[in-house]
């Protein structure tokens, strides 16, 4: 991992391969380490940019409250500090969040996009709301240990979680690892996010929505209404898939990136 001062924030991240820049966004309580399969796949063709976003992994932790709007800041100045005029950009779940605002507060550093997992440019219901509060007293009074084992299950297809547990494992790695006061500030940054799903038909690059159909946290509808908002989009649904599509299907997702990357004609350096 490289570690750059950018936004008054140190991040940390991996920078592999060479081409054409894409920039990875991890999920929430994750690291960039959810992106393994796409490195492995994509560094042949192009820059891999592979943060770990405020308060996650390696990244400085910051020590009050922030916002969607402030991760979407740091990837833009991250973009700028490592003299990286556009990129393209995936989201992954909470990513996905972080590259609507991109596109949003820093559309000239955005060549094409990709939510993955993600409703993308969408606002939580007051019930959603609620129930990430409940989620932050639980994980300062339980700890990430405990946490992880509530979320796990939801993060994996039924038939990948009994199948593969060497890879959940590394995925309950990383949530333990974390710290539980920045998991909970991540979720109130998910919490108050703004709806801008009213911008997505005016998001001037081509988009990719991708997900798998046994997601529980995004559902189908959401990934197919985010497809249906975007005016240049196309949209993948992963049979069998959970929500962590990276790591149960990365060849797929990698082919979807790269066709994404072809379509913005991100070839051409």
């Amino acid at each position: 991992m490289k570690s750059i001062r950018a936004n008054n924030i140190q991040i940390a991240y991996q920078d592999e391969g060479g081409g054409p820049p894409l920039l990875l966004l991890h999920g929430f309580s994750l690291d960039h380490s959810m992106w393994a399969g796409q490195v492995e796949e994509l560094q042949r063709s192009y820059r891999l940019i592979v943060p770990d976003i405020r308060g996650s992994g390696e990244t400085e932790n910051p020590s009050g409250a922030f916002s969607i709007e402030t991760m979407a800041d740091d990837a833009a100045a991250l973009l700028e500090a490592i003299n990286i005029s556009a990129a393209a950009v995936a989201g992954f779940s909470m990513g996905g969040y972080i590259l609507a605002q991109m596109l949003v507060r820093h559309p000239l550093k955005v060549r094409a996009a990709a939510f993955v997992s993600s409703g993308g440019t969408n606002a939580d219901d007051p019930a959603r709301q609620e129930t990430r509060v409940k989620t932050m007293r639980f994980v300062i009074d339980e700890g990430a240990g405990a946490f992880a084992d509530s979320f796990i299950p939801k993060l994996f297809s039924p038939t990948y979680l009994n199948s593969h547990p060497l890879e959940v494992d590394k995925t309950r790695s990383v949530i333990e690892g974390q710290l539980p006061g920045s998991i909970a500030l991540l979720l109130g940054a998910m919490r108050e996010r703004a709806d801008v799903s009213h911008y997505a038909k005016n998001f001037a690059v081509p988009c990719a929505a991708i997900g798998g159909t046994e997601d529980v946290l995004v559902p189908l509808e959401v990934m197919e209404g985010l497809h249906e908002s975007l005016a240049d989009s196309t949209i993948e649904l992963i049979h069998g898939a959970g929500h962590m599509t990276t790591v149960e299907a990365p060849e797929i997702v990698s082919d979807q990136l790269d066709r994404l990357m072809q379509r913005a004609g991100m070839w051409e350096v």
